[in-house]
């Protein structure tokens, strides 16, 4: 005896009168909607992989960007969502990584509440300096003669 997923009972007889197995019926119509994979569990090599969304979108980045761009970075997957966490460091990036994560199979939407761009501020110290003496000098100078330059 058998139970269907209604729950309802079947009865089904494997071997006929004279002992010899019956066939079983054809159960691949019933079952066809399990062997497709959904899109976004689909894995690198094409098999099932419970997280494949998220590390096709991780190859994809690491082809696209270079090492220094995303190593601050985390790629998950929530279903068909992509969800990025971590630091870039500019917009225009995350801009990318968006585009790219969407145009990849089976991802309906990109969260991006977990990234922080984090611009990293280098300023050059001696042209910063060079500047600033230069134009305190000019200030002085301008203060002591009494003039308006306007062209300096």
């Amino acid at each position: 005896m058998l139970r269907n997923f209604s729950g309802v009972e079947q009865h089904h007889e494997s071997q006929g009168s004279c002992g010899v197995e019956k066939s079983q019926p054809n159960l691949a119509p019933r079952f066809a909607t399990f062997r497709n994979i959904p899109p976004e569990r689909v894995g690198l090599n094409g098999e099932y992989d419970h997280s494949g969304l998220a590390k096709r979108v991780s190859l994809r980045f690491s082809q696209s960007f270079g090492a220094g761009e995303i190593e601050n970075l985390r790629i998950i997957q929530r279903g068909a969502v992509v969800v990025l966490l971590g630091k870039i460091p500019n917009r225009r990036l995350l801009t990318q990584m968006i585009a790219i994560a969407l145009g990849t199979s089976g991802a309906v939407d990109v969260e991006i509440n977990g990234i922080s761009v984090v611009q990293s501020y280098k300023p050059n110290f001696r042209a910063s300096l060079g500047e600033l003496m230069d134009s305190s000098v000019g200030v002085r100078r301008n203060r002591r003669s009494n003039k308006s330059c306007h062209a300096c």
